[in-house]
C-alpha cells in the first residue's frame, strides 16, 4: 500500500494515519472540523483537498457519520478500497454490501476512555486485535490492501461475522459503558460530589472510568446496536435481582466464588491489560 486517505481526524483516525505515515505510506486526511485538520497537518498528514487516487480509504468518523456517508448518493471517490473503524458492524456492513467500491468492515480494539483531550500515540495500534467483517462488495484487492494496513499497524487480524460482532461487543464494550454511566447517575443523584470523592477509591474509579467517553460516541453505539444492548441490560438487571435473592438465602458465596474463578481464569489466560 502506497497511499491512504483518512476521513475523520480524531483520536483513532489521526493515530492510524500517523502509524501508516511512519511506515512510508502517503497519508491524506479530511475532517469537517478545522481544528482537527490543523492538528493533523502539523503532525505531517496531508490535509490539502486533493483528488489523488489512493489505495485505501479509512472511515474513522463517528458511527452514524459513517452510516450517513455510505447511505448518501455521493460516492466516496478516488479510492480502490474502503474500510471503516466503527464500533458496531451490522448496519455499516449491510450498506457496504451494495457499495460500488469494494469495502470491508473493521473495528480495532484499542483507544482511550477519555478522548476529549489526547496526545498523539500511533502505538496504540501495536498488538491490538483488529476485527474484520466480510461484505458482498469486497474483492481480492480490497482484502489484500486491508490486511496490509493491519500489518503496517502491527495489529492482529481477526475475522468475525458482523452479527456476532455486535452481539459480543454489546457485552464487552457497550454494556460496561452504560453500567458505568448508571453508577455515576446513582452516585450524583444521592450524594454531593465531595461526599463521594471523600470515600471513593479504586473500586469507584475503575467502575466509572468509562463515563469519561465522548457521549456522542456512546449514543452512536446505542443507536446502532440497541437490540443487543437492551437484551443484555435486561439480563444484567435479572442478575442483580438474583444477587439480592441469593444474599437473602445465604447462598451468595457460591455465586461470588464462581465469578471470581471465571475472572481469574481470564487473567491467567490473557493477562491483565493496562487501563486507559
Amino acid at each position: 500500500m502506497k497511499s491512504a486517505r483518512v476521513y475523520g481526524l480524531g483520536l483513532m483516525g489521526t493515530n492510524l494515519g500517523l502509524k501508516l505515515l511512519s511506515k512510508g505510506v502517503t497519508v491524506y486526511g479530511e475532517d469537517v472540523d478545522q481544528e482537527s485538520l490543523d492538528r493533523a497537518s502539523s503532525l505531517g498528514i496531508n490535509t490539502n483537498n486533493t483528488s489523488e487516487v489512493v489505495d485505501l480509504t479509512i472511515l474513522a468518523m463517528p458511527i452514524n457519520s459513517i452510516i450517513s456517508t455510505l447511505s448518501s448518493e455521493k460516492l466516496i471517490a478516488n479510492t480502490k478500497a474502503i474500510v471503516d473503524i466503527g464500533g458496531t458492524k451490522e448496519k455499516i456492513c449491510d450498506l457496504m454490501d451494495s457499495y460500488k467500491i469494494p469495502s470491508i468492515g473493521g473495528h480495532p480494539m484499542c483507544g482511550i476512555s477519555d478522548n476529549s483531550s489526547w496526545e498523539p500515540d500511533p502505538e496504540i495500534y501495536n498488538g491490538a486485535t483488529f476485527l474484520l467483517c466480510e461484505t458482498q462488495s469486497m474483492n481480492r484487492t480490497s482484502r489484500e490492501v486491508v490486511l496490509e494496513m493491519v500489518q503496517l499497524l502491527n495489529s492482529k487480524e481477526v475475522w468475525i461475522d458482523r452479527i456476532h460482532h455486535d452481539e459480543i461487543i454489546s457485552i464487552t464494550s457497550h454494556l460496561p459503558h452504560l453500567i458505568s454511566t448508571a453508577l455515576v447517575g446513582t452516585a450524583k443523584d444521592n450524594y454531593e460530589i465531595n461526599e463521594i470523592m471523600g470515600m471513593a477509591a479504586g473500586g469507584f474509579d475503575g467502575a466509572t472510568r468509562l463515563t469519561r467517553t465522548n457521549p456522542e460516541m456512546i449514543k452512536d453505539m446505542y443507536d446502532t446496536n440497541s437490540e443487543n444492548i437492551n437484551k443484555f441490560i435486561k439480563y444484567f438487571l435479572d442478575e442483580l435481582l438474583d444477587l439480592m435473592d441469593l444474599q437473602e438465602r445465604d447462598e451468595l458465596i457460591n455465586y461470588l466464588n464462581s465469578s471470581v474463578h471465571w475472572r481469574r481464569a481470564l487473567s491467567e489466560k490473557f493477562g491483565e491489560r493496562p487501563l486507559s
